[in-house]
C-alpha cells in the first residue's frame, strides 16, 4: 500500500509543473478580468463623485456669491470676523458705512485694532472684546451698541455676535440693526417728558427750557440749541435755556436788543420770522457777537421766533452748528415739536408771575389801603408819601406825585412827590401853585379814568404845567389817573416810567386807577376828619373857639404858668345893646355883626394869643406871658376897632370890656371870675370901655 502510494507522489512530482501551469495561468486571467472590471467600475465612480464636487462645489461658490450680494444690499450690517486676531474677514457695504470706513483693511486697521476709535465705557474696545469672548464661549450674544465715526453721525445698533463655520475654519459674525432714528425719538421723547414734568411741578423756566434745547438737539445730532425769552419792557432777549453752548458765549448774547442786525436772534424778534445765518463769519449781522461766536467754536446759525397763541414775541429758538450749515425739511420738521412747547413754557411762566403780581398788587393795595384809611389826620401827608415811594418800588418807576385841585381858585399844585436814585423833584417849591380848570381836565382824560402820555403823545395844553415840569424824552411815559373826593375830581396820580414798550398794561393801569381812588378816599377822610376836629372846638357862625376848648386852653395855661411862674391874662367883652340889635334889625343882621367882630378879634391878636365865643355876643381872649398892664392896651384897641368899624347895621356897635391877669394859686374859674367881675363894671361905667380887675 506504502509503496503504491509513493510511486504515484513520485510519477505527479514528476508531471506537476506540466499540469499546474495551465491551470495557474487559468486562475490569473481571471483574476485579471475581475480586476479589470473592478476597476472601470470604481473610474466610473470616481468620475462620477468628481462631477458632484465639481458641482458642489460650484454651487457653494454661487451661493456664497449669492450671500455676499444679499448682505451687500442688506441694511443690516454684517462683518466677519477672524475668532482669534479678531481681524476683518468681510464686511459688507452697511457695515463699513456704520463704522466709517470704506474697505474691510481700514475696518481692521482703524477701528478692530485702534482703541481710540470707540467711544468710553461701555461702548469701548475692550468692552466690545468683552462680548466677543462671551460669544466664543456661550454662543449668541444680543446686545445694543453705540459708535461713533469719525466726522459722521453717530450710529446705534441692535447688534448680535454667533460663532460660525467659514471655509476651512469658524468665525465670528457680527449684524447689526441701524436704530440711530429710534434712539434719538427715544431720548427726544425723553427731554419732552422732562420738560413736561418741570411744567407741571412749576419747576423754573430755565430748567424747563434746558430739557427743550435737549429734546431738539437729540432730534438734530451735532446741533448746539439756545433759548432766549424776549424781555418786552427792555427790548431785550435773555438767555434761558439750552446749556451745551459755552458760557461765555451765553454770556455775550444775554441781553441781545430787539432790533434788525442784532445777530441771528434779535433780527428774527425784530422781523417776526426766520433768519438763518449759514457762516457767522461773513454774516454783517454778527459784527458785534463774530468774536465771541468764534471763540465759542460756532459757525453757523439758524433763529427761529417763538410765537405766543395771541401772537405776541416771546422769544427765539436757536440752533448752531460748528460747520457752516443750513436748515433741511427735516431740521425744520424736527423743531416745530421744541418750538410748540417752548411757546407753551413761556407762556405758562409768563401766566405765574402775572399772577404772582396780581397777588402782589393785591397785597399792597391791601396795605396801603388799610394804612392810609386808618391814619390820623395828622399824619395823612406823611402816609401819602411813604404810599408814593411804595408805588415807586412796586413799578419800579421814576417819579410818582400826587397833584392837588383847589377849587375857589381853580389852581393846582403837586402836594406829594417821590422821585428815584438821578431824578430830581418836580417841584422844590411845593407851594407854587398853577392854574387850571377842573371842567376842563374831563377832556384830557376822556371818561376814562386814566391817561397815558409820552414823548410821542404829548401832555395836552390844559396840563401845561406838567408837560413843562416832566419834559417827556426817547422811552419815558407818564400815566395820569384821576383822584376823586366823592363826585368831583379833587387831584390827579402821575407815575412816570422809562421803558422801551408801553409798561401800562391793563392790569397795572387798574392798580394805578385803584391807587387814585385809595388816596381820593383817604384825602376826603383826613379832610372830613379835620372838619369834624375843627366843628367839635369851633363855634359855627365867628369860627373862633368855641367855650369847651376855651376851657381846656385855659387849664393848661394855668398848669403851665403855675409850674414855671409865669402869668398870662384874660379879656372878656360882649357887645352893648345886642339884644336890641337882634330885636330892630333881625337875626340875621345880629348874626352878620357877630360875625364881623370874629374877624376884627382874629385880625388884631397875635398868632400865639388865642380868642374864642364864651357864649352868646361874648367872646373871650387868651393873652400867654402877657401881663395885665400889658393886656389893657390890646383890650382898648380891639375896642377902638370894633367902635369904628362900619358893619352892615346903619348904626355903630360898641363892646364894654374887662381884663385880668393870673395870680399865683388861681384857678381858671376864679380868673374868669375876676375878669366877668371887670366887664360888668365897664358895663356900669356907662359901657364901650375897658375894666381891669387888681
Amino acid at each position: 500500500m506504502d509503496s503504491t502510494v509513493s510511486d504515484y507522489w513520485a510519477l505527479f512530482s514528476e508531471n506537476a509543473p506540466a499540469v499546474a501551469f495551465p491551470v495557474v495561468t487559468a486562475a490569473l486571467a481571471a483574476l485579471l478580468v475581475v480586476s479589470l472590471l473592478r476597476y472601470r467600475r470604481l473610474d466610473r465612480h470616481v468620475q462620477g463623485l468628481s462631477a458632484e464636487m465639481g458641482s458642489a462645489n460650484r454651487s457653494l461658490r454661487n451661493a456664497d456669491r449669492d450671500l455676499r450680494t444679499l448682505f451687500d444690499q442688506s441694511a443690516i450690517a454684517v462683518m466677519l470676523l477672524d475668532s482669534s486676531s479678531k481681524s476683518v474677514l468681510y464686511a459688507n457695504e452697511t457695515a463699513m458705512t456704520a463704522f466709517g470706513v470704506r474697505t474691510e483693511e481700514q475696518l481692521t486697521t482703524d477701528v478692530m485694532q485702534k482703541p481710540d476709535a470707540w467711544p468710553a465705557a461701555p461702548f469701548s474696545l475692550l468692552d466690545f472684546e468683552e462680548t466677543i469672548f462671551k460669544a466664543g464661549r456661550s454662543g449668541l450674544q444680543k446686545f445694543e451698541w453705540y459708535f461713533e465715526p469719525a466726522g459722521r453721525r453717530p450710529v446705534w445698533l441692535d447688534s448680535s455676535l454667533s460663532l460660525i463655520s467659514y471655509k476651512s475654519g469658524q468665525a465670528l459674525m457680527f449684524t447689526g440693526v441701524n436704530i440711530t432714528d429710534r434712539k434719538h425719538a427715544e431720548r427726544a421723547d425723553y427731554f419732552r417728558h422732562k420738560a413736561m414734568t418741570s411744567m407741571a411741578n412749576d419747576n423754573s423756566l430755565h430748567i424747563t427750557l434746558d430739557h427743550l434745547a435737549a429734546m431738539a438737539e437729540s432730534r438734530m445730532p451735532g446741533a448746539r440749541c439756545g433759548v432766549m425769552v424776549h424781555d418786552g419792557e427792555r427790548a431785550r432777549l435773555r438767555w434761558v435755556g439750552g446749556r451745551s453752548v459755552p458760557v461765555p458765549f451765553r454770556e455775550a448774547m444775554d441781553g441781545l436788543p430787539v432790533a434788525f442786525g442784532a445777530a441771528s436772534s434779535g433780527t428774527a424778534v425784530f422781523i417776526r420770522g426766520r433768519v438763518v445765518t449759514r457762516d457767522i463769519r461773513t454774516d454783517d449781522r454778527w459784527g458785534r457777537h463774530r468774536d465771541a461766536a468764534e471763540s465759542a467754536g460756532l459757525r453757523a446759525c439758524w433763529s427761529e421766533p417763538v410765537i405766543g397763541s395771541s401772537g405776541e414775541l416771546l422769544g427765539t429758538f436757536d440752533v448752531y452748528h460748528e460747520q457752516p450749515w443750513t436748515p433741511g425739511d427735516d431740521d425744520i420738521d424736527a423743531l416745530t415739536d421744541p418750538i410748540a412747547i417752548t411757546s407753551l413754557a413761556i407762556e405758562r411762566h409768563q401766566a405765574k408771575g402775572q399772577l404772582e403780581h396780581m397777588v402782589l398788587s393785591e397785597q399792597m393795595v391791601r396795605k396801603i389801603s388799610t394804612d392810609l384809611l386808618t391814619l390820623d389826620p395828622e399824619e395823612t401827608d406823611e402816609g401819602i408819601t411813604s404810599t408814593c415811594r411804595a408805588l415807586g418800588d412796586f413799578y419800579r418807576a421814576d417819579r410818582v406825585f400826587l397833584c392837588q385841585i383847589e377849587d375857589a381858585s381853580q389852581q393846582v399844585w403837586i402836594s406829594h412827590e417821590w422821585a428815584g436814585v438821578g431824578f430830581g423833584a418836580l417841584c422844590p417849591e411845593t407851594t407854587r401853585k398853577y392854574p387850571v380848570i377842573p371842567g376842563s381836565l374831563n377832556k384830557v382824560f376822556e371818561g376814562k379814568p386814566s391817561v397815558v402820555f409820552s414823548a410821542d403823545n404829548e401832555i395836552p395844553p390844559q396840563l401845561e404845567f406838567l408837560q413843562e415840569l416832566l419834559a417827556l424824552k426817547g422811552q419815558q411815559s407818564v400815566l395820569l389817573a384821576m383822584v376823586h373826593r366823592g363826585d368831583r375830581m379833587a387831584g390827579i396820580l402821575g407815575i412816570q416810567m422809562t421803558s422801551a414798550v408801553n409798561p401800562w398794561t391793563p392790569q397795572r393801569s387798574q392798580t394805578a386807577e385803584l391807587m387814585a381812588n385809595l388816596f381820593g378816599s383817604a384825602l376826603n377822610r383826613s379832610q372830613l376828619m379835620h372838619s369834624l376836629t375843627y366843628q367839635a372846638v369851633h363855634d359855627q357862625l365867628t369860627g373862633l373857639y368855641n367855650r369847651h376848648k376855651i376851657e381846656s386852653f385855659m387849664d393848661q395855661e394855668v398848669a403851665r404858668c403855675s409850674r414855671y411862674g409865669s402869668t398870662f391874662s384874660v379879656i372878656i367883652f360882649d357887645l352893648d345893646h345886642f339884644k336890641s340889635i337882634n330885636d330892630r334889625f333881625g337875626h340875621n343882621e345880629g348874626d352878620a355883626v357877630l360875625s364881623s367882630v370874629s374877624s376884627l378879634v382874629n385880625g388884631g391878636i397875635r398868632e400865639s394869643e388865642i380868642a374864642g365865643r364864651w357864649g352868646g355876643e361874648e367872646f373871650l381872649i387868651i393873652l400867654p406871658e402877657t401881663p395885665l398892664d400889658s393886656a389893657v392896651p390890646v383890650a382898648d384897641r380891639l375896642r377902638g376897632s370894633i367902635e369904628s368899624y362900619r358893619f352892615s347895621i346903619p348904626e355903630p356897635v360898641t363892646i364894654s370890656v374887662g381884663v385880668a391877669a393870673f395870680r399865683p394859686g388861681d384857678t381858671p374859674h376864679e380868673i374868669i371870675q375876676r375878669a366877668d367881675a371887670a366887664l360888668y363894671s365897664a358895663k356900669e361905667s356907662g359901657r364901650n370901655c375897658v375894666k381891669q380887675s387888681f
